[in-house]
């Protein structure tokens, strides 16, 4: 049984058939007061509600990265990042797991044929997964005993299939590949034998149920596996080029946060305006400054994206290093920041309180900032590539 066959919701009789960029995306716009009313209680709960779950799959949000070979969409990272900003702008914890999910195709997109169609008869199934820190995997015949504890298995909850990162043992031996490094294999765990831990209990993201989980001695046949760390190829599929090609759209969960709390800014003057008393200049000038902010924070975040496709859409292509370095994420995190601040101020002391939707930007922000692609060291690489490619 899919996500799609467990809730039965009137307004998603008109969506269409998931097949592009096009449909899905007038899916996500029709989808969204659905994250509007579910939010809150996706927050409350832990993660998404039955609802949103099923609104999301039947949006197609989770097939995105299906290659067109396989009869997946095979959406641009451009679009993909825009699907995920649009809902950000409603709710962060949701968008989270919409761009955390998308992964299921590129995941799926390393099983040989005969695997693939055993594991996915269809393309509704998401599946979740964690990398950190790695599980064991030992070899015996036919595959691997597998042992592991992760964190943040995010979309655990509304997941069909949950992979494992885990390095591999045989004879108690560490296998390495021919360049020296640990063999470190994704692998789909039995979904009967997972364990989700109670462990989600956080400031921001709530609604993403980011649960650790963990199994003890379980077997995983070999062909339900992949290399974490393959080596690139220029002649796969485009979203199947590079292993670092998942989750560049959750930098605009950032943007879709500064998008919201523009929006609760400008709805706010606008209703002071409707007064006797004008609108202070200063006031105006907060929402005029955050509004420019965030157009800036969107342009790098689709500009970041757009190289990437260009070279990863091309035949034979792969992204250069520079291209590939993640500036994006932290520059739109800082500048998301300064724009809940300067609305934040605009708005005054009303964003304090529970029983508004102010508070809960505040901390969805935080739970974003405190994801490894938005922090400084990120620049890092950027920095790196500047000095080591020749121009």
């Amino acid at each position: 049984m899919t996500l799609t066959d467990t809730v039965h919701d009137p307004l998603l009789d008109g969506l269409r058939p998931p097949l592009d960029a096009a449909a899905i995306l007038a899916n996500v716009e029709t989808i969204l007061p659905i994250v509007a009313e579910e939010a809150s209680a996706s927050s409350e709960l832990g993660h998404l509600t039955d609802r949103m779950a099923a609104a999301l799959a039947a949006a197609g949000v989770f097939q995105v990265g299906f290659a067109a070979r396989r009869g997946g969409p095979e959406l641009s990272l451009t679009d993909q990042t825009r699907l995920v900003e649009m809902i950000a702008t409603i709710d962060a914890g949701v968008a989270w797991n919409a761009a955390i999910l998308a992964a299921t195709g590129f995941y799926a997109g390393r099983l040989d044929d005969e695997a693939f169609a055993e594991l996915y008869p269809d393309l509704d199934r998401p599946t979740c997964g964690s990398f950190h820190p790695r599980g064991r995997a030992e070899v015996v015949d036919g595959g691997y005993r597998v042992t592991g504890r992760w964190k943040f298995g995010s979309g655990i909850h509304s997941s069909h299939y949950v992979l494992g990162g885990v390095e591999v043992f045989d004879g108690g031996e560490k296998v390495l590949k021919d360049d020296g490094s640990a063999l470190v294999l994704g692998v789909w765990l039995p979904v009967g034998e997972v364990e989700i831990l109670d462990d989600w209990q956080v400031v921001g993201l709530r609604g993403s149920g980011s649960s650790g989980y963990a199994v003890d001695d379980v077997f995983v046949p070999a062909a339900h596996s992949f290399d974490r760390y393959f080596t690139p190829d220029p002649d796969a599929e485009p979203l199947n080029k590079l292993v670092d090609l998942p989750f560049y759209s959750t930098a605009s969960i950032a943007v879709g946060i500064a998008q919201h709390a523009v929006d609760l800014a400008a709805a706010e003057l606008r209703k002071r305006a409707a007064g006797p008393v004008p609108v202070d200049a200063r006031k105006l000038g907060l929402l005029g400054e955050a509004e420019s902010l965030l157009r800036a924070a969107r342009a790098v975040v689709y500009s970041g994206v757009a190289r990437i496709d260009e070279a990863v859409f091309t035949p034979g292509v792969l992204p250069s290093a520079s291209v590939m370095a993640r500036g994006d994420a932290p520059v739109a995190a800082d500048l998301a920041r300064r724009i809940v601040d300067l609305c934040a101020e605009l708005m005054g002391s009303q964003v304090i309180y529970l029983s508004g939707p102010f508070e809960r930007l505040i901390r969805d922000l935080v739970g974003v900032t405190a994801h490894a692609s938005t922090w400084r060291s990120r620049w890092v690489d950027v920095g790196r590539t500047l000095v080591e490619e020749e121009r």
